[in-house]
């Protein structure tokens, strides 16, 4: 993996660390949980003691703690949740443009999300879409199958057109169950799908959140002049003058594009988060897992 271009040493190393970041977000904040119950059992992760009554199950004692004290404690875990942390990827033509590649920076981020939700103990589904979904990636609660993830995510491409609420539908026939969904997606001829996609989520799913990936060239274009423009999911072509009034139009109505997604999102009771992909994704993933409630702020 040292050898690849998307998941360089470098991003490894800044992995490594936003792991350690995250585990000490979640340390800090232990017995707030949204995702763990305290219990009785045998659960992943000590939580506490408490005294034996008659009855209690005697594996779950600490006999070391007898031993030095001569008192019988049992002890407590966090019961880890059922739910299961899809990522549903957006795999389309327009994600591979962008100044710096919006497909890369999704790509990067739902690695980092992967791996420290697994670090949580969370499952991990991805799910590329575009036309239709794509082959699925399963992951347990173990981060050691990053490496696993990193080599699914290298070998996904972007193209095709993007139709979201096909997509969600055939997620949910083929995957009915509980837990979190994060989006990414630069929201690019998916807006008319959105209310009905979110609506679907919502209704049969936990949390929903859609990242949306914003590159400059897509918020704030700098071409003058005589151009041609592509769109790159439908080939539609449109031969325009550019000039300073055309950018300034754009660019507002971009503006009310960007606030019309988020408020859609909030209408549906979605969290709608904006990534540009000149930001560093580490602030970006903890946001994003801590509304989920996989970490706790």
């Amino acid at each position: 993996m040292a050898d690849s271009k998307l998941f360089d040493d470098e991003f490894l190393q800044r992995l490594a660390r936003l792991g350690m970041i995250a585990k000490r977000v979640s340390s800090a904040s232990r017995g707030a949980g949204q995702r763990r119950t305290r219990r009785l059992g045998d659960g992943l992760e000590f939580a506490d003691h408490r005294a034996y009554t008659p009855g209690d199950d005697m594996r779950l004692m600490d006999w070391p703690y007898y031993a030095r004290m001569e008192k019988l404690l049992l002890r407590l875990f966090h019961e880890h949740s059922e739910g299961i942390v899809t990522i549903l990827l957006d795999c389309s033509a327009s994600m591979a443009m962008g100044e710096i590649s919006k497909f890369d920076y999704a790509r990067r981020t739902a690695a980092a999300l992967a791996y420290v939700a697994m670090s949580g103990l969370d499952r991990v589904r991805i799910l590329p879409f575009s036309d239709e979904l794509g082959e699925a990636l399963h992951t347990g609660r173990n981060r050691r199958q990053i490496l696993q993830t990193l080599e699914y995510l290298e070998g996904l491409t972007a193209g095709r057109n993007t139709r979201l609420g096909a997509s969600v539908e055939q997620f949910f026939r083929k995957y009915n169950e509980p837990g979190t969904v994060i989006i990414l997606t630069d929201m690019l001829e998916a807006g008319d799908d959105l209310p009905g996609a979110l609506a679907v989520l919502r209704q049969r799913s936990g949390d929903v959140i859609l990242l949306q990936i914003v590159d400059q060239c897509d918020a704030n274009p700098s071409m003058l002049g005589a151009s041609q423009l592509s769109n790159v999911e439908t080939d539609r072509r449109m031969n325009v003058n550019i000039t300073q009034a055309v950018l300034d139009t754009y660019v507002k109505e971009w503006g009310e594009f960007v606030g019309l997604t988020e408020k859609t999102c909030l209408s549906k009771g979605a969290v709608y988060l904006q990534a540009p992909t000149s930001a560093s994704f580490e602030r970006l993933v903890l946001q994003t897992l801590q509304k989920a409630g996989v970490l706790q702020a």
